[in-house]
């Protein structure tokens, strides 16, 4: 399982009653306590239907207090399931078929910036099989750090308009964020609205996700933990623009549980049909529509990684036990194997 999946700084039923407090709780997790890194905030989370544990470790910000279990944290490309169960929302509700050209969506600007879409669909985008390539490199990296303010998803595709295609739609794989800006404009034409009320409306409200966001839509908040950098910098203050469809979110370790939960465990957010669709694996590259795919010993594997400017995050989800496993850090070092080991602590025994 590709995890995390760290991008370089450079280049309707409300689960919220059933959600544990936010007391730390760490159970069968303080087992790790003396193996984890603490130089940054990090919280562990381990969902099973025998109780759920957090261990939160590390200081939320440097010099400030301890990191708590509902302390929320920028999870990167972790919201790109989101996103993509979002537009299956839409799709099973009628709103747009999910293999629809994705031209018929977008503004025809956009569509002309990329030689005009031929032939990519929207599954081709949230399956990261279109071709397109990566805004998201040195340059546009760079021109953030150095002014954070006022970046629109329109400003951040210009990085990767007229650039030539990498392959034909759907014959090959490509991991490219360019799809996932291009997805939330398809989000916000289909539904009406804009992206953070759109993902709000279709998502988060119905897994009872209160505390998760659009970053740079409101207002910092003491539960925020700091994001830190190689170089030991702070890096709250590149997050204030809105957040792109490509991992724009703010959430704690609990609600990105319950997002996932709603999804693979329970299978209550979207229908069979539609939920298959997402799980397909149409190249055989362990990537569904915005899911990893995977195997392990305890059966099928799905989640996803992710990393951004100071941050990193990776969600495991067991079906088969089932679990759920969240680990989200203030730095870019998330630990694939210790999230295994809380699953393995909290299954096992």
């Amino acid at each position: 399982m590709r995890f995390p999946r760290l991008l370089s700084p450079l280049v309707a039923l409300s689960l919220a009653a059933a959600q544990p407090a936010l007391a730390d709780t760490p159970g069968p997790l303080a087992a790790l306590a003396g193996e984890v890194d603490r130089s940054a905030a990090q919280v562990i989370h381990v969902w099973t239907p025998e109780g759920a544990w957090t261990l939160a470790t590390g200081p939320q910000r440097p010099g400030g207090r301890e990191t708590r279990g509902g302390d929320r944290f920028i999870i990167a490309s972790v919201g790109k399931p989101f996103l993509a169960a979002a537009l299956l929302r839409l799709h099973e509700a009628g709103r747009l078929d999910i293999r629809d050209p994705a031209a018929r969506w977008l503004p025809g600007d956009v569509v002309a910036g990329f030689g005009g879409l031929e032939g990519v669909r929207i599954d081709h985008l949230l399956s990261m099989t279109s071709g397109l390539p990566d805004y998201l490199d040195d340059a546009f990296a760079e021109d953030l750090m150095a002014e954070p303010e006022g970046w629109t998803v329109r400003d951040a595709l210009a990085y990767a308009e007229g650039e030539e295609a990498l392959f034909a739609p759907g014959e090959d794989y490509d991991y490219s964020n360019t799809n996932y800006l291009l997805a939330q404009l398809v989000l916000e034409a289909a539904s009406g609205q804009p992206y953070p009320q759109a993902l709000r409306a279709l998502v988060l409200e119905p897994v009872g996700a209160r505390a998760s966001a659009v970053f740079g839509t409101e207002p910092r908040r003491p539960e925020d933990a700091a994001g830190i950098t190689p170089e030991g910098r702070d890096a709250s203050g590149y997050y204030v623009s809105p957040g792109f469809g490509d991992g724009g979110l703010i959430a704690p370790a609990t609600e990105v549980a319950a997002f996932f939960r709603a999804l693979l465990i329970e299978r209550r957010l979207l229908g069979p049909a539609t939920l298959a669709l997402m799980l397909e694996d149409p190249l055989g590259e362990g990537y569904g529509l915005g899911i990893d795919i995977d195997t392990s010993d305890y059966g099928p594997v799905y989640g996803h990684g992710g990393g951004d400017i100071g941050y990193s995050s990776g969600v495991i989800v067991l079906p088969a036990v089932p679990a759920v496993g969240v680990i989200l850090r203030g730095d870019e070092d998330a630990d694939e194997d210790l999230l295994w080991q809380a699953l393995a602590l909290v299954i096992d025994g």
